[in-house]
């Protein structure tokens, strides 16, 4: 439902606030970063391909957040919805934080364009893309992707567990892989998301806050362990049980 009424918009969109003919591209997130760790629903991602398809306009998709196995694949837009974009946007993820940033396109695209007219301030050099070639080493020999998918579904059990206790107000726990999100109900009061930072802060584990909504997004590194996970979860209950004791009358 949620997919078909967001194609409505955007077919909306085209009629209403630009022309198809004079719009270039799509850009989107196969899992939003900042909006607050939003997976695309099943079956959307396809629907703006075709979209894009049916109008000849470019679909781009942003993974600079998601890329590089944080979903539990190497790419979201292909390894979770089986949808490959005209152009691919990545960094982060892919010299392990090193300033390194890359677009992936057709040849028939980039040959539009003259040699060295695509720059910035993150383009390559010798020791971040040695980085670079060093995490995509260790990505496979170290079978990161796949400990990110295993890690990631022990996070979520360990979550929704914490959820189904009835202790805490949580609304929603969303997300793919390492790249997870975690929404408190709307009555919750304004800072709840950074109190429950701090107080994890306190107890030795570091967590953002994400989106206007009182969200948290788990990002541990791909490295992480079983055990490294379970300790985080225990010290998570122990700043939700400190939060919202202290909120309570």
């Amino acid at each position: 439902v949620c997919c078909k009424e967001a194609m409505a918009q955007l077919r909306l969109l085209v009629k209403q606030q630009t022309a198809p003919e004079e719009t270039c591209a799509v850009l989107i997130e196969p899992v939003l970063g900042e909006g607050g760790y939003v997976p695309c629903p099943p079956g959307f991602l396809a629907e703006v391909r075709k979209f894009c398809d049916e109008h000849k306009m470019l679909l781009i998709c942003d993974e600079i957040q998601s890329g590089f196995g944080r979903t539990g694949k190497l790419f979201a837009c292909d390894g979770h919805y089986g949808v490959v974009p005209d152009i691919l946007v990545m960094a982060k993820g892919i010299a392990s934080g090193f300033p390194l940033s890359a677009i992936a396109t057709r040849t028939e695209l980039s040959s539009k364009q003259a040699p060295g007219s695509m720059g910035g301030t993150y383009t390559g050099n010798a020791v971040a893309c040695a980085a670079a070639v060093a995490t995509q080493r260790v990505l496979k020999e170290e079978k990161l992707i796949e400990n990110s998918h295993a890690r990631g579904e022990q996070l979520m059990a360990g979550l929704h567990k914490l959820r189904a206790e009835g202790k805490y107000p949580i609304r929603d726990i969303r997300g793919r892989g390492l790249m997870v999100g975690l929404e408190f109900d709307a009555r919750c009061k304004y800072g709840t998301a950074l109190a429950v930072t701090q107080a994890c802060q306190r107890h030795g584990m570091l967590l953002l806050t994400t989106s206007v909504y009182e969200t948290l997004r788990f990002i541990p590194p791909l490295t992480v362990s079983a055990e490294e996970v379970d300790l985080g979860l225990q010290i998570f209950k122990k700043a939700l049980d400190e939060v919202f004791a202290a909120s309570k009358p």
